[in-house]
């Protein structure tokens, strides 16, 4: 895969992210902790996703350096610099940027938001400034003070209604399901709809497959339109026509297939089964799929259960 021309890629790199690609954090907070600032960050999943859609997964890389210690503070910080290569000119050009180490998660905090101003450089996620303040209603948890859940739905809806006085429509989701999301309730983010309970479909002849799992996170999960189901739960079985499919090796000699799943509505999702099944391809047709929900900390993913390979 060769980029596109210089003008191209910069659009493509400046098309506004889905809401539920965003992540959104506290900026300042009153005396009593009842209200805050709160400001919207692409996820990083979202951003490596656009990056590998525009220039192709082998036409840019990532580097991270120490940049400086604050004796006041006491905290570090994080230079990230994201690399693309152009062929015509036979040379990476590299962009820089940092961040100070976070309270949660320090270092790797501290990388994960180098990375994200770094994204900001080529254009990434640059609108996000073009939104004025977003007041919220925020609580203590612990030590930390935390934008409360309810608040999800109203930051889309600012986020959605700054771009629709820009004239400009969000890209489908491509990140991870991010931080915030409205639980408990059968909406996802605002401006997009649940998806409708798939039609009865004609039983095809199908091969009956168990798929085992991991118990513990995929490397790199990502994730499209996912099924409304909490975290843990299961959805209901459907049929599916794969999109693609992607075989990660594993140092501990089992595989796993990330799968592109496209329902009939059309909507997307990517899964994870442990091994490499040759039956399955672009195209192949999976009936009654057994998917889970599950968590990894702030990560969010989906495991194969079972599944039938319709002939």
């Amino acid at each position: 895969m060769s980029i596109p021309n210089v003008q191209e890629m910069k659009e493509r790199f400046a098309e506004p992210f889905a809401a539920a690609d965003l992540e959104w954090r506290l900026q300042w907070t009153n005396e009593d902790f009842t209200s805050g600032r709160a400001v919207p960050y692409v996820t990083n999943r979202a951003i490596q996703n656009r990056l590998d859609e525009v220039v192709g997964p082998q036409n840019w890389k990532n580097e991270f350096r120490p940049w400086h210690d604050d004796p006041k503070s006491r905290k570090s910080s994080q230079l990230c610099g994201i690399s693309i290569y152009f062929e015509d000119r036979k040379e990476w050009i590299c962009k820089w940027d940092g961040a100070e180490d976070s309270d949660v998660e320090s270092v790797k905090g501290g990388l994960s938001d180098s990375m994200k101003r770094a994204a900001v450089q080529w254009g990434i996620g640059r609108i996000l400034y073009s939104l004025d303040a977003v007041f919220v209603e925020v609580e203590k948890k612990g030590k930390s003070v935390l934008i409360k859940d309810s608040e999800r739905a109203k930051l889309d809806r600012r986020y959605l209604d700054m771009l629709a006085k820009l004239g400009k429509r969000p890209a489908a989701p491509i990140g991870e399901q991010s931080t915030l999301t409205p639980r408990n309730t059968g909406a996802g983010p605002a401006g997009e709809q649940k998806p409708t309970a798939a039609q009865p479909q004609p039983k095809p002849q199908t091969t009956r497959q168990t798929a085992p799992m991991q118990q513990s996170a995929p490397a790199q999960p990502t994730s499209g339109a996912a099924p409304q189901s909490a975290a843990g739960q299961e959805t209901p079985f459907m049929l599916y026509v794969v999109e693609g499919k992607k075989v990660q090796p594993s140092t501990g000699g089992a595989s796993t297939s990330n799968l592109r799943l496209r329902d009939p509505q059309g909507k997307t999702i990517d899964a994870f089964m442990r091994g490499d099944n040759p039956g399955i391809v672009a195209g192949t047709r999976l009936a009654n799929v057994k998917l889970s929900r599950k968590t990894s900390g702030s990560i969010i993913y989906h495991t194969i259960d079972s599944f039938e390979i319709a002939a």
